[in-house]
């Protein structure tokens, strides 16, 4: 009787998991191309400046720039890391402007915090903007305002 009752609340988790992932696959294949390459880009940042942060000890990095790829001929360094393509670390990619803002460095000059506003470039009905931070939780609103740290995450 015991196991039959494990069994069933086995039964039970997994199919509240599947319908779980079921509703956050629906939710977001509503979304258009854009959408999702921004978020991809807000990934791809967050292990960029993980990455960063390790490699050169000052933190994260003082802007998006410093993320992108060096002048040809040049070596990578804290100044360009070659960590992520420079059309996004110019600010707009996929009809999404990103907006990084990094904390002001401490005694030492390490920068410990920083935050990442993506909007699109024209916002309309249906269109997300999305929140970013160091903590590496994506938020976002279908207002038509800037996300924030308020809300929900993705």
């Amino acid at each position: 009787m015991k196991g039959r009752k494990v069994s069933l609340i086995m039964v039970a988790i997994s199919s509240l998991l599947l319908v779980t992932i079921a509703y956050a696959a629906q939710k977001t294949s509503n979304w258009s191309d854009d959408q999702k390459t921004a978020v991809g880009c807000i990934r791809s940042i967050n292990t960029a400046e993980v990455y960063y942060a390790k490699e050169y000890k000052k933190g994260w990095s003082p802007t998006l720039a410093a993320l992108g790829v060096p002048p040809e001929g040049t070596k990578v360094s804290a100044t360009a890391a070659g960590l992520l393509d420079n059309s996004l670390t110019g600010g707009t990619k996929a009809n999404y402007v990103f907006t990084y803002t990094p904390g002001k460095p401490d005694a030492d000059g390490k920068i410990n915090t920083y935050t990442l506003s993506v909007r699109p470039v024209k916002w309309h009905e249906g269109l997300r903007n999305f929140y970013d931070d160091d903590s590496g939780i994506i938020r976002g609103t279908s207002e038509n305002r800037a996300a924030t740290v308020k809300d929900p995450p993705l």
